[in-house]
């Protein structure tokens, strides 16, 4: 029972990202920071551009995890081919993506 209710409290918090367009952050700065990069990169470089969204709630920190969930998964910026992943544990942005023709949702 309690398992259940953790992969609930789980799935909720996995939509919500997806629905909120941090998604679009996390991509716009992947862009601004140093090409191929990190999760941790990743992770800094967003909790310092929106750390009220990104960062360990109690905490001074990012929190990984959240970046974790924009990038992997069915619906992950890497399955959409927003973000390349260049090998285990390091990604990259594609030169030819344009933000701008990207939906908004």
């Amino acid at each position: 029972m309690e398992r259940a209710g953790k992969a609930q409290a789980r799935r909720a918090a996995v939509k919500r990202l997806r629905a909120g367009g941090h998604w679009l952050t996390q991509l716009r700065v992947a862009r601004t920071i140093p090409q191929p990069f990190t999760l941790n990169d990743i992770s800094v470089a967003v909790w310092r551009a929106c750390p009220e969204f990104f960062g360990m709630r109690g905490y001074p920190y990012p929190d990984n995890h959240k970046v974790h969930y924009i990038l992997y998964g069915d619906r992950g910026l890497i399955a959409k081919g927003m973000i390349h992943r260049v090998r285990q544990g390091l990604f990259q942005v594609p030169e030819d993506l344009d933000l701008d023709q990207l939906p908004a949702t």
